[in-house]
C-alpha cells in the first residue's frame, strides 16, 4: 500500500484530512462512555483510501455531472464495532453535513467497516476486493503493530470458482428484486 498522496491536489489532500479527522473524532466519542470490555478497549486501526482516488483515475465532469468520490475503508479491532448505526452514524452524518456546506469538503465519501480478522480473512482467500485495496490504496490513518496479511494470488480454478460464489449470490438477489418489481408492477397495475 502507498502512503503518499502526492498525486493529488492540495484540496483534496485539505478533504481528506478532514474525513481523517472527522472518523477518528466521532469514533473516540462513540466509544468514549462504554462499559463492555470489547467496546471499550476498541480500536480504530486503519483508515484507507481505495478507488479512483487513490489509483489516480478519479472524475470531475462538471458538464456531465458526474463526479468521483472518496472510497474509505475504515478498520477497526473488533466486528461489534463495525455496527453502522451503533459506531458510525454520527461520523457519517458530519461527513454529509459538511459536504452540504461545501466548507471543508466539497466530495462524497463513502465508508466501509470491517474488522481486522476480516479483511486478514478476505485477503488470505484472495478475494479481488480487498486485494485491490492493498494493491492501489493509501494508508491515511494506522495504528503500528497492525499488520494487514499478504494477499494470496488465486489460481485460474480458484478465480473462476470466486466468480461463480459471486455470480450465484447476487443473480440470486438480482431474482429476487425482480420478483418484488414483478409483483409491485402487478399491484400497481391492478389498483386502477
Amino acid at each position: 500500500m502507498k502512503l503518499s498522496l502526492d498525486h493529488l491536489p492540495a484540496g483534496k489532500r485539505r478533504e481528506l484530512e478532514f474525513v481523517v479527522e472527522t472518523l477518528r473524532a466521532a469514533f473516540a466519542r462513540a466509544i468514549a462512555h462504554r462499559t463492555m470490555p470489547r467496546f471499550r478497549n476498541g480500536k480504530l486501526l486503519k483508515i484507507i483510501l481505495f478507488g479512483s482516488y487513490a489509483r489516480g483515475d478519479w472524475v470531475e465532469d462538471p458538464f456531465g455531472r458526474y463526479f468521483s468520490d472518496f472510497d474509505i475503508l475504515v478498520v477497526v479491532n473488533h466486528e461489534d464495532l463495525t455496527n453502522v448505526p451503533e459506531f458510525w452514524i454520527k461520523a457519517e452524518e458530519a461527513l454529509v453535513e459538511a459536504l452540504a456546506s461545501g466548507q471543508h469538503l466539497r466530495t462524497p465519501v463513502s465508508v466501509i467497516h470491517h474488522d481486522l480478522d476480516d479483511v486478514n480473512e478476505q485477503l488470505t482467500l484472495g478475494r479481488y476486493f480487498f486485494t485491490d485495496i492493498v494493491r492501489d490504496g493509501v494508508v491515511l490513518f494506522e495504528e503500528p503493530g497492525n499488520p494487514l496479511a499478504e494477499p494470496k494470488p488465486l489460481s485460474a480454478a480458484q478465480a473462476l470458482q470466486e466468480s461463480r460464489d459471486y455470480f450465484e449470490e447476487w443473480f440470486a438477489s438480482a431474482v429476487g428484486f425482480l420478483d418484488t418489481a414483478k409483483y409491485a408492477a402487478d399491484q400497481g397495475s391492478s389498483i386502477s
